[in-house]
């Protein structure tokens, strides 16, 4: 079987161990804090160093751009002189930002200037989603190649999984999550609805499927939204067949305060009853800008549905 890489933008988060262990390389999104650039380190402790610094509030101008293709066309030559033959780059979805075409140039770049007779396969795919989304598409590349399977049927199949992976947020900060997400083209939510929320401690839950956002519910209090994405969660593992066996959940916060959110544990046993790969994640940097910092994402792929959160 030749050697196989997935390259992801760093807006997809996944354990550390995970993406050594299965050959997952992440190129960093650039991000600005109140005009000082820097490049995402792709570090979990980096990251939940920057979520406790406060740089992230709301009274900071923070902006993030898409890796270079500089970026990108550097870790491919990496990797091809590492000896990987089939190379799948994923993207955040290409309704988010340059991401997605930077990539393709990278791609187009490296391959034409491979020299005969040396062959590498790269392939430039659109998740289609984002966060905790990106995530769950990527492990199941990477479960699908330990089964031998056939990387060309592989990548048609996944592009059609991608279609129906929903993406679960809800932001901590429901302002800050609007006023950030907006310069992205995100409308799911409205500014008075934002305004409301985040005066009443509502926190509206969007659903992110096939490069579409809508919002599914507002609840009171964080932890009773996080309570409600688990739930539904748990409902569709335990009475549909889903399409991955994958369930990513992302935190812009520590795992440990993610475990003790409720609902969590009895999603996690709902799991591993039914011998589904639950991955929890500390998300990256990304998660805690667009989402603002504290919040849950959560993907799982399945057929539309209606919201059962509670």
């Amino acid at each position: 079987m030749p050697r196989v890489a997935v390259v992801v933008d760093s807006v997809c988060a996944l354990p550390p161990q995970f993406m050594r262990d299965f050959h997952i390389f992440q190129v960093p999104i650039n991000i600005s804090i109140d005009g000082e650039h820097f490049a995402d380190p792709c570090d979990d402790q980096a990251s939940l160093r920057l979520f406790r610094s406060g740089r992230l509030s709301r009274r900071h101008k923070v902006t993030t751009e898409a890796p270079s293709v500089a970026a990108f066309a550097g870790l491919l030559r990496q990797l091809i002189e590492q000896g990987y033959e089939h190379i799948w780059i994923q993207t955040l979805n290409r309704m988010q930002g340059l991401t997605y075409e930077q990539a393709n140039q990278a791609a187009a770049d490296v391959a034409r200037q491979l020299e005969p007779p040396r062959k590498v396969f790269i392939r430039v795919m659109d998740s289609r989603t984002v966060f905790a989304g990106q995530a769950l598409l990527a492990a199941e590349a990477v479960r699908r190649l330990q089964t031998d399977e056939d990387p060309v049927r592989m990548r048609r199949e996944l592009d059609y999984m991608s279609s129906f992976v929903h993406t679960f947020v809800a932001p901590r900060e429901p302002l800050v999550a609007l006023e950030r997400s907006r310069t992205r083209g995100e409308r799911a939510v409205k500014w008075t609805q934002a305004l409301v929320a985040n005066t009443l401690g509502i926190h509206p839950i969007l659903c992110i499927v096939n490069d579409q956002s809508y919002q599914v519910d507002r609840i009171r209090g964080f932890n009773n939204a996080a309570a409600g994405i688990f739930q539904h969660l748990q409902t569709r593992v335990e009475t549909t067949h889903l399409l991955s066996p994958v369930v990513t959940v992302n935190y812009s916060g520590s795992l440990s305060e993610l475990r003790e959110l409720p609902g969590y544990a009895s999603l996690e046993e709902a799991c591993r009853v039914r011998h589904l790969q639950l991955i929890p994640a500390v998300a990256g940097l990304a998660g805690g800008i667009y989402g603002s910092v504290g919040s849950l994402m959560a993907a799982i792929a399945t057929e539309p549905h209606e919201w059962e959160g509670r």
